[in-house]
């Protein structure tokens, strides 16, 4: 990360297999849901949050990823800077996750900066939006509409990591939330702030990079901490730096 070797764990898996294999044989109905026919409907559609209320003050990050195929041996690394960060994932042996997001600038053009897109045969490639918003600016979780109830999850609801764009571990979390708090939408909102309060702190380290002031210990303490729960062991120097490397 940024030249620093780091301590981490790192699991990737691929995931148009894991969503085949959750779906198994269900239908899936691309026409425009009619919500009256429902008790409920769970609203888990990421960053188009397509059944609850728009959010005022939503952070979307556009990003771009390609996969790519090459003989070279590509470690995985990450490169901070324009408020975001560029990532190489290793997929197997000779296939990469190469890819980027940032807050004010065009991610590709990042990647073509850093040399990153020519390092190998381009398979496929897609681009897309994170919500960096958090749950606290996400809210409402629940609606209740006149026939029927509106219940977020994951990304819908800013289940995500604002400094590391992590979701997938947080999305699962607030499913299983959910589940605990079925029929009690009150217990679940005051569940989920509760369960993803650190979020506050990397979300106003954010807006202090979108505005331009000032970093200091408190945030580079704030990403030391919440690193850990990737398994990174980050120094509090070390956080420092790499927090005046997002700029």
């Amino acid at each position: 990360m940024d030249g620093y070797r780091i301590i981490a764990d790192l699991a990737t898996f691929h995931k148009p297999y894991l969503i085949r294999d959750l779906r198994q044989d269900a239908n899936v109905n691309h026409s425009k849901l009619d919500v009256t026919k429902y008790d409920r409907v769970i609203d888990a559609t990421g960053v188009t949050r397509a059944f609850l209320p728009a959010i005022r003050e939503d952070l979307l990050t556009p990003c771009v990823q390609y996969r790519i195929r090459t003989d070279r041996q590509l470690e995985n690394r990450i490169q901070l800077g324009r408020i975001g960060f560029a990532w190489c994932f290793p997929l197997s042996e000779n296939e990469y996750h190469i890819g980027c997001g940032s807050l004010n600038s065009n991610p590709r053009q990042i990647l073509e900066d850093l040399g990153w897109g020519q390092e190998g045969d381009l398979l496929c490639r897609c681009s897309g939006r994170i919500r960096l918003t958090g749950p606290q600016y996400s809210r409402p979780f629940v609606l209740d509409g006149p026939s029927c109830q509106i219940w977020g999850v994951g990304e819908a609801i800013g289940c995500v990591a604002p400094l590391a764009g992590d979701g997938i571990v947080p999305g699962m979390r607030s499913i299983e939330i959910l589940l605990r708090c079925w029929d009690h939408p009150v217990r679940y909102t005051e569940a989920i702030l509760r369960e993803f309060a650190w979020m506050e702190g990397e979300r106003a380290v954010i807006d202090k990079l979108r505005l331009g002031k000032s970093l200091g210990v408190s945030d580079a303490w704030i990403l030391k901490k919440n690193s850990r729960r990737m398994g990174m062991k980050v120094g509090l120097r070390q956080a420092l730096s790499l927090l005046d490397h997002l700029r």
